[in-house]
């Protein structure tokens, strides 16, 4: 399991593209506050998006376990 504490974006990213190779983009977005905005796609679908869809920085087993459930209804 991707270390939490250690996350945000960076960590999510080298996570993730682990899993699913290509098949997932993660994207660093500038936000006003520096917080560390990003969203994750596959392929056209938004899955998560700090800035637009409100989701928060994927700090959490919950939320990261919301990311990989979406993944996996798309990927497989």
């Amino acid at each position: 399991m991707l270390p939490i504490s250690i996350q945000p974006a960076a960590a999510l990213k080298a996570f993730l593209e682990q899993e699913f190779e290509n098949k997932v983009e993660i994207t660093e977005l500038p936000d006003a506050c520096g917080t560390g905005a990003f969203e994750v796609k596959a392929g056209d679908k938004l899955i998560h998006s700090k800035l637009t869809m409100g989701h928060g920085k994927c700090t959490s087993d919950e939320e990261l376990d919301a990311i990989l459930e979406e993944l996996h209804k798309i990927i497989g």
